[in-house]
């Protein structure tokens, strides 16, 4: 056995092999994964939001209001409308419908923005501090992590835009527009359980 390197070339024909679908790809499912990690924490916040009105003789504390809903109202109703341009988009990519693709989910990016515009007013509006008590503190936690939720899903479908208004993407070359839009579809989704116990269960309860 000399010590000089043995090259070996194999030659695999991967013709006959199954071409894997963005529905089972590993990175559809590790995103989904990630969804399920991100709504147990949304799950534990709210929990916890809960845990701590009913160690509270007054939930808000005294002289403090529950936060106006309106805002957070108009945010439940430009989200949703941003997953239906995503799934407009999504439709357009199935087809091979290029400039379809690329106008959904630039509409997508430029409502969620709209929305970012909405929830920063909301925070104007809560008239209480993170570190003022137990109340401020889960308030601001929970509506900063869906904030946090929605930057994360424009930046990622910002680059998608570029991307499908350069023509990448095709019908068989689709997965960052599935998986992009699993995510969207759960950061919209997940405002519906924020908005109903952050602004109306104080006033319900």
């Amino acid at each position: 056995m000399t010590d000089a390197a043995i090259e070996t070339e194999i030659a695999v024909d991967a013709s006959g092999l199954p071409r894997l679908t963005p529905h089972t790809h590993p990175l559809w499912w590790g995103v989904l994964g990630a969804v399920a990690i991100e709504a147990a924490v949304v799950a534990n916040l709210l929990t916890s939001y809960f845990y701590l009105m009913s160690q509270s003789e007054t939930w808000p504390p005294a002289g403090i209001k529950p936060p106006d809903p309106f805002w957070a109202t108009v945010v439940l109703c430009v989200l949703p409308l941003s997953s239906v341009t995503m799934w407009w988009a999504g439709r357009g990519s199935d087809a091979d419908r290029k400039t379809q693709l690329a106008m959904g989910v630039t509409a997508s990016v430029a409502l969620a923005s709209l929305a970012l515009v909405f929830r920063w007013l909301q925070f104007a509006a809560f008239g209480v501090r993170w570190d003022e008590h137990a109340y401020g503190s889960i308030l601001w936690a929970i509506t900063g992590f869906h904030f946090t939720h929605v930057v994360s899903a424009i930046l990622g479908t910002a680059v998608v835009a570029v991307l499908a208004w350069m023509d990448y993407f095709t019908s068989e070359r689709q997965l960052g527009v599935v998986v992009d839009t699993l995510y969207w579809y759960f950061v919209a989704a997940v405002f519906l359980p924020i908005y109903l116990v952050l602004y109306w269960a104080p006033r319900w309860l």
